[in-house]
């Protein structure tokens, strides 16, 4: 399959068309669709302007060349219902992206901090909490206070973030994805998820960057949860917030502490009981309230959702530096002529 064919194929899916329902959109057979996909039909220019108005795309998106990195996908998390074209289809486009950012990391001449991502030996929840910890004295983070944009401190110190679109809902049994490509380490996720999943996501990803995990045994999940929880919600932070011991808590306190430390009341009161700050008892009782209240499907007093800025700013001045043309930065962003000039308000320094 040559790469226009796999483009369209990828378009195609992701447009939620059956190969005989682009047919009927192109005015041509469901086998012929299928044939210009496997690159057995090249289509012209004629017919990939007809491919491009009919799945709604600009042609650059069909005429793409990815070089596509070598991933292993081990840090991949999914749920059961995620497979077929649609995990194969995540994938690619997972490989995609990482191949656009590598791109532009070579040809920026970035100094990555790829050498400096420390790795921390863990082999138990204890361990997990303590590598959170050292987290965040070896990057100079305070252990009695929130972590304001997680985002950026990560690619701060070297840590590339892609955020990963879900058209027709195709991918909302993806939870998150980590690994190192070329010897940079990377965090995928959907960008469409609320600001308090996002951050445990991207802090739960960190955890199988950073984690050495030797024991086999051990649940690697459950583990890189407990890192996540460790590192939003620090052990001294939330001691200094709430006490050692509590036998009554107020919503306003959780709420409160939800909006300076960005995770969810759910995540809190785990982390309150997992510290013995409140007991068995006033968990359960909590948790019933919450699910009395709906808030099991969506907690009140939403946390914002952070942006990375980093590859379109880096891609906005390669452009202007002219070491890549504007064609090119338009391709990488996907985005037209007009789109890329409004967003330098068409002016330049």
């Amino acid at each position: 399959m040559n790469e226009v064919g796999k483009n369209l194929k990828r378009i195609r899916l992701l447009k939620n068309l059956s190969l005989k329902k682009a047919g009927m959109l192109l005015n041509m057979s469901a086998p012929a669709v299928s044939k210009y996909e496997k690159g057995e039909i090249v289509p012209n220019s004629q017919k990939l302007i007809e491919f491009a108005n009919a799945y709604d795309v600009k042609v650059l998106d069909l005429l793409k060349v990815y070089k596509i990195p070598q991933m292993e996908f081990k840090n991949f998390r999914k749920r059961r219902r995620l497979q077929g074209e649609n995990l194969a289809l995540l994938k690619e486009i997972i490989q995609n992206k990482v191949a656009d950012y590598l791109e532009v990391i070579e040809l920026q001449e970035l100094k990555t901090n790829k050498n400096k991502i420390k790795k921390y030996i863990c082999n138990s929840e204890n361990d997990a909490e303590m590598s959170a910890e050292e987290f965040r004295r070896d990057y100079k983070l305070s252990t009695n206070q929130p972590i304001p944009d997680l985002i950026n401190t990560l690619e701060n110190i070297g840590i590339i973030i892609i955020e990963i679109d879900n058209p027709n809902g195709k991918f909302s049994d993806f939870d998150g994805f980590s690994e190192f490509v070329n010897d940079i380490p990377f965090i995928v996720l959907l960008n469409n998820i609320d600001g308090e999943r996002q951050r445990f996501t991207i802090a739960h990803e960190l955890g199988h960057l950073v984690l050495n995990i030797k024991d086999e045994n051990l649940d690697k999940e459950k583990i890189c949860n407990k890192f996540a929880s460790c590192l939003l919600m620090p052990k001294e932070a939330v001691i200094n917030e709430f006490g050692i011991a509590r036998n009554h808590l107020s919503f306003y306190e959780l709420r409160a502490f939800k909006s300076e430390y960005k995770t969810s009341m759910a995540a809190i009161i785990y982390r309150l009981k997992e510290l013995n700050i409140i007991s068995e008892y006033l968990f359960k009782k909590i948790n019933i309230s919450f699910s009395s209240k709906g808030y099991k499907k969506g907690e009140p007093f939403p946390i914002e959702v952070e942006k990375s800025y980093q590859f379109k700013r880096l891609v906005h001045k390669l452009e202007v530096d002219n070491i890549i043309s504007l064609n090119k930065a338009c391709e990488l962003l996907g985005m037209t002529v007009n789109e890329y000039n409004n967003e330098d308000n068409n002016f330049r320094y």
